[in-house]
């Protein structure tokens, strides 16, 4: 009898923390995706920030010079898991670190500026861009950011 009491308490143990590691959603891992636009000459909402944390998005939206005619608008939403998932598989952590930190001249003569930042943990690298280019070996990832900024051009 105690040896089968003994067997069930550690196949009961066992199981509790096959469940734990099940639990876990596959989307919100450490990985942090910021992506944003900006023009140094510019009035107006001249500043726009997109950050996607496992299924979680925060649209953010700023003015360089007049924050009272034009307060910071925040918006967020969800985004599908598949979306989250596609994302990440593009992101590809490892690589992009190993890029420089800028490409071009971003916002030289106000032609505006992009940026992408990753953050993995307490690792964070971000690398600016020249608004309407792209990153080279990360164009996918720069047209789906850019495609999911869009979306919220309608955050008030």
């Amino acid at each position: 009898m105690k040896p089968l009491l003994l067997f069930l308490l550690l196949l009961t143990g066992a199981s509790q923390c096959g469940d734990s590691a099940t639990a876990l959603d596959p989307v919100s891992d450490e990985l942090v995706v910021r992506s944003g636009t900006s023009f140094g000459m510019c009035m107006g909402y001249c500043v726009k920030r997109l950050e996607l944390a496992g299924t979680k998005a925060i649209f953010t939206q700023e003015s360089h010079i007049d924050k009272q005619r034009y307060p910071t608008k925040s918006c967020q939403r969800a985004i599908s898991q598949e979306k989250a998932m596609n994302l990440k598989s593009m992101a590809r952590f490892d690589a992009f670190q190993r890029l420089p930190k800028r490409f071009g001249c971003p916002d030289c003569a106000d032609g505006g500026a992009e940026f992408i930042e990753l953050q993995l943990g307490d690792q964070t690298h971000r690398v600016e861009f020249e608004y309407g280019k792209t990153i080279p070996g990360f164009e996918a990832l720069v047209r789906d950011l850019r495609a999911q900024r869009a979306e919220f051009d309608t955050c008030n």
